[in-house]
């Protein structure tokens, strides 16, 4: 057989297009030399054969590689893609294996799900390299589990004053967790949080109020988490504390911070001796508002103010800054009055006030700048012929709720009410009648405000006005 009836036989037409796929023939040419692959690509020994392919272009993967068209578009090099796998929809190697990521010491590296990377992101406290990579957030007390997954809703921007009721659940963005021995908390879970300066968020309702960020929260306006009379803040009012009064007594004011002021008698200024005793809310593990005055449960009598509201605002992975103004203050409590219609007189003494509320602030990083106030609320005014005055609600200043007045009739003049407690002044006590009246209650305590950073990171708690001033600061976790 000739040589050409050679080289076209079915065997050699087999042996050649083989050699081909192996690098070892360019444009058909069996005695062509081959070119040494470059490092990032090699020849293709077990590539199905590829006749025609366009030059340098994306084939299909092969065993987590790419196979690559040859510059003459009659064969495939193979190009590793090493470690990271290759993406066949994407039709190319993967930059970064997929999904995966990596603490540079406080820099995150991510992979996305294509193979890309992602924009590096420098953690604010540190990189956790275990059980995956990721920036360290915080473990907030009261709520350690809080931040562990993203939050559901990207922004809340307060730029209207609003109010939201934490009694419904639809607020609750987050979640409301249950607390034994106090009361739930209403999860407001959001990516940032923002109220806007000039504009007042009104918290509401029976459960506490828990502002929780991924990113920064800023408050550069108003939160309002008080007292209004005998209606606590959220959260407050769990705590009932001080004595009631009597026709002879007036009634002592919640204690928190502080004890509270006591109620005068028939003739001595806080003689009823019956103020709350102060409570320290890290004493437990619950979170819990101001305290309420005492309240009766049957019949007639004068009902105490309000206890401040509970108040939580956590960043997970960013900063709380405050620039704007806190409030948790106290309830004024009701006035003294007399029980029978008429000339005949049968009077009880005014209310004890409530506290002030809880305020707590947790983040990567506190800055309190603005002011911060959780006074308490001043005690009623004792009763002659007719009802004293109520005592009034813990201020959003630096001074003091005043106690209401003692009424008067004729002759006959109740003891005034005393004033709610403060930074650098304690709560009032009630003052006996005048003559022929009833005493006046004792005023409540001050709140607390609390925050917490990681160790080793100091906040930054220079209010403009603060009432009371913030506890040292304590730790907090992280994972």
């Amino acid at each position: 057989m000739g040589s050409v009836a050679l080289l076209r036989s079915p065997l050699v037409i087999g042996l050649v297009v083989a050699l081909a796929a192996c690098g070892k023939v360019e444009g058909g040419d069996v005695d062509a030399d081959v070119d040494p692959p470059d490092d990032a690509m090699v020849d293709a020994p077990d590539a199905m054969p590829i006749t025609n392919c366009i030059p340098n272009q994306f084939v299909d993967c092969e065993n987590g590689n790419a196979r690559i068209c040859n510059g003459t578009g009659d064969g495939v090099t193979i190009q590793s893609c090493g470690g990271n796998g290759c993406n066949a929809t994407a039709r190319r190697c993967n930059m970064c294996q997929p999904g995966l990521s990596t603490c540079d010491g406080a820099v995150l590296e991510s992979c996305d799900a294509e193979g890309l990377p992602l924009a590096d992101e420098t953690c604010q406290l540190s990189c956790v390299a275990a059980p995956t990579a990721h920036c360290a957030y915080l473990s907030p007390r009261y709520l350690p589990d809080i931040c562990d997954a993203a939050a559901a809703m990207p922004s809340l921007t307060i730029n209207a004053s609003a109010t939201i009721d934490t009694a419904l659940d639809t607020n609750c963005t987050g979640t409301v967790v249950p607390q034994t021995g106090g009361p739930p908390i209403c999860v407001l879970r959001y990516g940032t949080i923002n109220v806007m300066s000039g504009r007042t968020l009104t918290l509401t309702g029976s459960r506490v109020a828990a502002l929780v960020s991924d990113g920064d929260l800023t408050v550069a306006g108003i939160i309002d988490a008080s007292a209004n009379g005998l209606t606590h803040g959220p959260g407050g009012g769990t705590l009932t504390s001080g004595a009631l009064s009597n026709s002879t007594t007036g009634a002592g004011g919640a204690g928190y911070a502080t004890a509270g002021g006591a109620g005068g008698n028939q003739t001595v200024a806080g003689g009823a001796a019956n103020g709350g005793a102060a409570f320290d809310p890290l004493s437990g593990t619950v979170m819990v508002g101001g305290a309420r005055g005492a309240r009766p449960t049957i019949g007639l009598g004068v009902s105490g103010g309000g206890g401040g509201g509970a108040q939580l605002l956590v960043s997970c992975r960013g900063n709380v800054v405050v620039s704007g103004t806190l409030d948790l203050g106290g309830g004024g409590a009701n006035p003294g009055f007399d029980q029978i219609i008429g000339a005949q007189l049968s009077l009880i003494g005014g209310g004890g006030g409530g506290t002030g509320g809880y305020g707590v602030i947790q983040g990567l990083g506190v800055q309190v700048t603005g002011s911060v106030f959780a006074n308490g609320g001043g005690g009623g005014g004792g009763a002659s012929d007719t009802s004293g005055t109520v005592g009034g609600d813990g201020p959003r200043s630096a001074s003091s709720a005043s106690g209401g007045n003692g009424a008067v009739v004729g002759g006959s003049s109740g003891g005034s009410g005393g004033i709610g407690g403060r930074q650098g002044g304690g709560p009032g006590v009630g003052n006996p009648p005048v003559s022929q009246g009833s005493p006046g209650g004792g005023g409540g305590a001050m709140g607390r405000f609390q925050s917490y950073t990681p160790t080793g990171v100091t906040p930054t708690l220079t209010p403009a006005s603060s009432s009371p001033n913030f506890q040292p600061n304590m730790n907090v976790t992280t994972r």
